[in-house]
């Protein structure tokens, strides 16, 4: 299954300008002085791999609520992940029916959320962050799992996959990374891919299929 939106990234001219010249870039857009451009650039590449990420996670935005549209409107229903506490309140905002699991949420309105998903046929997504939804968490009630957003690591990605990927998963469950073109997400995407497998040669899902949407 292979989902291919058309729609553009919304914050190209801000992320070639971060992309570009990271100084000019953290003065025009972060309001940083001098004293704190000088601090952020001691970890240069740290820093610009943040931003970019950050960038492009916001400009995927519309795209990705076109592809949970599809999705939710077809019937079906889908674990949606991601990292920005500004990406996921977008995504609330446009799909204020979905429940959360994520770091404002208590305990009560987490577990409210996974057992609403699970059992309520009307409740069609859940839009989790990695931090409080990446582990622990059974949401076997989805095949469709999709990523706004990479994390660091191939773990977090692994924990976030197998949420669906359960006992009491009955489908194969499809993966949906986007993609910003041009962007850093196809390097972190390489990154995470190339330690999956790695890890593969020794444990093998084949259960679990890879999509990956590419935004031009």
């Amino acid at each position: 299954l292979f989902h291919s939106p058309t729609s553009l990234i919304t914050t190209t001219k801000e992320y070639k300008a971060a992309e570009a010249d990271m100084v000019k870039y953290l003065k025009k857009y972060k309001n940083a002085s001098d004293a704190q451009v000088q601090k952020s650039m001691n970890g240069a590449v740290m820093v610009q791999m943040q931003l970019l990420k950050q960038i492009s996670a916001r400009g995927k935005i519309k795209a990705v609520c076109e592809f949970v549209h599809d999705v939710i409107d077809g019937g079906e229903k889908l674990i949606l992940f991601g990292y920005l506490k500004e990406v996921v309140a977008e995504l609330k905002k446009e799909f204020p029916k979905a429940v959360t699991v994520t770091g404002s949420d208590n305990v009560n309105q987490k577990q409210y959320a996974v057992d609403s998903f699970q059992n309520n046929p009307d409740c069609k997504l859940i839009i989790l962050n990695f931090k409080s939804g990446g582990t622990g968490l059974t949401l076997t009630a989805a095949s469709r799992v999709a990523f706004t957003e990479f994390p660091w690591t191939f773990s977090d990605c692994e924990q976030a996959e197998d949420r669906a990927h359960r006992n009491g998963q009955k489908n194969n469950v499809n993966c949906y990374y986007f993609l910003g073109k041009d962007t850093i997400d196809k390097y972190m995407y390489d990154v995470i891919q190339t330690k999956k497998n790695i890890a593969n040669v020794c444990i093998f899902s084949s259960s679990i299929r890879l999509t990956s949407c590419v935004f031009p």
